[in-house]
């Protein structure tokens, strides 16, 4: 997680990264493809996949939401379901600094538009009878955020020519079935 601090913004966090349609749709593929791959690692079903692209009624500036759909939360074990969450986040962080993009800045953007991630996992932990611990990675607290996202980035790190083959699609279609996640992703399906 970043420290970043901003000081100053255009009128939405968008205008920080200012990407064309082309970057926002491979920004958000690749965050979708991280909770997609990284959840099939971990026994999680393929579930379709969808992203979407809009742009600020003020500014103009191009932003990107998408969604893995009807996944299931609150499936044992939870840190596995924390990690998946976390995943997202990762994937897109390690998209952005390989091609060029990665600026304290943008990380920020990034990690506040992920923020809806981290309340699900909020969500799984208190489901699991635990807080979301946010302190020093440690595998001794089994749902500690931090390390949730360490363990995705060595799996995303792993897998990373699958989470490209998966996020590239979904970058030109904007929708992929279960079934062409598993195929692009050459996994197994659970």
């Amino acid at each position: 997680m970043t420290n970043y601090a901003p000081t100053e913004y255009p009128c939405c966090i968008y205008g920080i990264r200012n990407f064309n349609e082309e970057q926002a749709a491979l920004a958000c593929a690749y965050h979708e493809a991280g909770h997609g791959i990284v959840g099939l690692t971990v026994g999680m079903p393929a579930r379709d996949v969808s992203i979407r692209l809009g742009a600020c009624g003020r500014c103009g500036a191009v932003n990107a939401g998408g969604e893995n759909k009807a996944v299931n939360l609150f499936s044992p074990p939870g840190p596995d379901v924390v990690m998946m969450l976390a995943a997202g986040t990762q994937a897109e962080l390690l998209w952005l600094t390989a091609n060029g993009h990665f600026t304290e800045a943008v990380g920020w953007m990034t990690e506040v538009g992920g923020l809806n991630d981290q309340t699900d996992a909020q969500d799984v932990a208190q489901f699991h009878g635990y807080q979301l611990d946010y302190t020093t990675p440690s595998t001794a607290a089994p749902l500690s955020y931090p390390a949730q996202q360490m363990r995705a980035q060595v799996t995303l790190a792993a897998l990373w020519d699958r989470v490209t083959a998966v996020a590239e699609e979904l970058a030109v279609q904007r929708s992929l079935t279960a079934a062409e996640v598993v195929r692009l992703a050459g996994l197994s399906r659970s």
